[in-house]
């Protein structure tokens, strides 16, 4: 695969590493992990839409489900953890492809 699947892993792995700190200390401003979700939002429905891969609909599920929790609108400490190991998979699997 090409060069396009080594920038999305990294873009992946990235938007994961500011999700992650967001969550765990005050030091990243909501404003960078709220582009973070929108991110695997947009990747998401492009990818879905372009590839006709309805599995990449699973990265707007858990952008949309992520904003939720960065909002503070709702959040489980546990799904919360499983979302972004999804999402960081993901990305290894893209940069390792």
């Amino acid at each position: 695969m090409g060069i396009e699947h080594k920038i999305t892993g990294i873009l992946h792995l990235v938007a994961v590493l500011i999700i992650v700190l967001f969550s765990l200390t005050d030091e990243i401003p909501k404003s960078f992990a709220f582009l973070s979700v929108l991110f695997f939002v947009v990747k998401g429905i492009g990818f879905a839409i372009m590839k006709q891969n309805p599995l990449s609909a699973l990265d707007a599920i858990a952008g949309i489900y992520l904003l939720f929790a960065v909002l503070g609108w709702f959040s489980n400490g546990v799904l919360n953890w499983i979302v972004i190991i999804f999402l960081a998979q993901k990305g290894v699997v893209y940069l390792f492809r």
